[in-house]
């Protein structure tokens, strides 16, 4: 669901590498003036559309790619999954003028009411709401992707607050969710190998569960509900998760009354990649010229 981020730098990190200007010169970034916020060369995409095959092929029943979802969702689903309750924080609210402001309000900032969307912290949340107060008669499995966002003001390199997430989703019984989550890790290691990224595997805790979860955080990191995939995207780096494989337990599933077929309610579990930061983890694995990156994608 989520690619939790290495604790934030201090204000004016001097790290080498640590701010995205190399990147800008070397020309995979191109600068927006915002912190956090980077436009993407040709090049850059280029080897993002490689990171999705790898992705793709990566998929274990076989997908044709991610549909993909909308920056904004609906502000009822986040609060239905507890999101905005447990990280009020880092949720990008859309804002606008009421249909008859008057024309020179200009930018209106005390005259801007909340609509009925907000910016997406993660791409999974557009799938939970497709089997909300249902019960699926089989297990099921989404390949998703979205521009998401999170508020986080920081020049790191890494730490975008607008960024593209890519998840594989599962939903059903609880051996089905704990299932998944086994299977993806193996996939991941065996993915990040072909890629030529040495990672190192980390338990982490994950704020699905709700306004508790900061209180919960030491049982997540007991009963292993999540594993982060963590390796340098840039000099100095000492490592940053660029995936994730959660289970979510029966959560979600409680949250949106979806069903299990075996009975109570439905467990999840997603493996989710932010799909920037796999590629700044190749580039400083492999430098800037993609003709001496390995043959992947």
């Amino acid at each position: 669901m989520t690619v939790p981020t290495t604790a934030e730098p201090a204000a004016g990190d001097t790290r080498p590498g640590a701010s995205p200007d190399r990147l800008v010169a070397a020309g995979w970034l191109l600068p927006t003036g915002v912190a956090g916020v980077l436009g993407f060369t040709a090049r850059f995409e280029a080897a993002l559309a490689r990171v999705q095959g790898a992705l793709t092929a990566a998929h274990p029943h076989g997908t044709p790619g991610p549909s993909w979802h909308p920056p904004v969702v609906p502000r009822a689903q986040i609060e239905r999954a507890e999101y905005a309750a447990a990280f009020p924080h880092l949720l990008g609210s859309v804002h606008a003028l009421a249909a008859d402001t008057a024309e020179d309000a200009g930018l209106g900032e005390d005259a801007r009411v909340p609509t009925d969307t907000v910016l997406a912290p993660a791409a999974c949340y557009s799938v939970y709401p497709t089997l909300a107060d249902s019960t699926p008669d089989a297990p099921r499995y989404f390949d998703v992707a979205a521009s998401c966002y999170r508020h986080e003001a920081t020049s790191e390199v890494g730490r975008f607050r607008s960024f593209r997430m890519r998840e594989f989703v599962a939903v059903g019984a609880e051996e089905t969710a704990l299932g998944w989550q086994q299977d993806w890790l193996e996939r991941c290691r065996t993915l990040f190998a072909g890629l030529g990224v040495d990672v190192a595997v980390q338990t982490a805790s994950d704020p699905f569960f709700g306004p508790g979860a900061r209180f919960m955080r030491s049982s997540q990191l007991q009963q292993n509900l999540k594993y982060e995939f963590v390796a340098p995207v840039h000099a100095g780096d000492p490592g940053t998760a660029i995936a994730s494989v959660n289970l979510h337990r029966d959560h979600l599933g409680q949250r949106f009354a979806i069903g299990s077929p075996s009975g109570g309610w439905a467990h999840s579990s997603c493996a989710a990649f932010g799909l920037e930061r796999i590629v700044l983890a190749l580039v400083h694995a492999h430098g800037d010229a993609l003709a001496d990156w390995p043959p992947f994608g």
